[in-house]
């Protein structure tokens, strides 16, 4: 597999995004758990959206690690979610800010030839693919709710469109019980030129579809690099923190490498299998 990732906090005073990539250098874990990319969003108008997004990445991380090969990768990714939650229910606790604190995440899984994921939030995981690009995950807003009342007549079209709070999330990670978590059982199968890229909303609502589908066509690295320029140099105002991870299957049977590097304000842990 080839990966690149790319970062920046764009007009935030913080980085509140966090990501990680597991050790895709450790064969042993990769035969029986594959590779995991996962990315969280600090809610930022929450206390402690760092700290939070980082710890739940950080325990996501560790939990999967703890994958027995009789585990499957769905029951180990739904394992791993929940305690990236009670961490995060725990930071806030800590802290006297239960109910106030809070965090988005995607994993995604390559494993075998297949790819799993597991989404919380309004962070996305897409599917590059012929030149299409096929949102994997739902976006758990109050807009989803107003658009399937809308589309039944409840309320208008209008009214849904306007409505003050339609970005406010209606799942996220630091709640005592996740009432939505989106995730496939059966793996999506790859094929050869597909791309995976997990993006937090920084990026995508910045970005139209064609413009990301271009930059997909590039290495990994150089996608995920251009990815986040391309946004910056909208210059929007309240540019938030954006994130993105891609990820494109090939076989393994190269040499891996990884370098941590500043490019124009952008942090980078690039890895890839050569």
């Amino acid at each position: 597999m080839l990966l690149g990732n790319a970062q920046h906090k764009g007009k935030r005073r913080e980085q509140q995004d966090s990501f990680a990539i597991s050790d895709v250098s450790d064969a042993i874990f990769v035969e029986k758990g594959g590779i995991l990319a996962v990315l969280a969003d600090g809610m930022g108008g929450m206390s402690l959206g760092r700290e939070a997004s980082a710890l739940a990445v950080e325990t996501m991380l560790e939990s999967y690690a703890a994958k027995e090969d009789s585990e499957s990768v769905d029951e180990a990714l739904m394992r791993s979610l929940s305690r990236a939650n009670m961490a995060v229910v725990e930071l806030a606790r800590k802290h006297d800010l239960e109910g106030s604190v809070g965090t988005t995440m995607i994993a995604a899984v390559i494993f075998r030839g297949g790819l799993y994921w597991i989404s919380v939030g309004d962070s996305r995981i897409y599917l590059c693919r012929d030149g299409r690009l096929i949102q994997l995950t739902a976006d758990h807003t109050y807009a989803s709710e107003l658009y399937e009342e809308a589309s039944i007549g409840e309320i208008s079209w209008n009214d849904a469109l306007l409505h003050p709070q339609r970005g406010a999330l209606t799942s996220f990670l630091g709640m005592e019980r996740i009432p939505i978590v989106d995730r496939n059982a059966q793996p999506l199968s790859l094929r050869d030129g597909d791309r995976v890229l997990l993006c937090s909303d920084g990026l995508y609502r910045g970005l139209l579809s064609e413009e990301i589908v271009e930059e997909m066509r590039l290495s990994p690295r150089e996608a995920a690099e251009r990815l986040v320029l391309r946004v910056l140099a909208k210059d929007l105002p309240h540019q938030d923190n954006v994130t993105a991870i891609v990820l494109a299957p090939m076989e393994l049977s190269f040499a891996y490498y990884e370098v941590e590097r500043p490019v124009g304000g952008m942090s980078h842990v690039v890895g890839e299998v050569r």
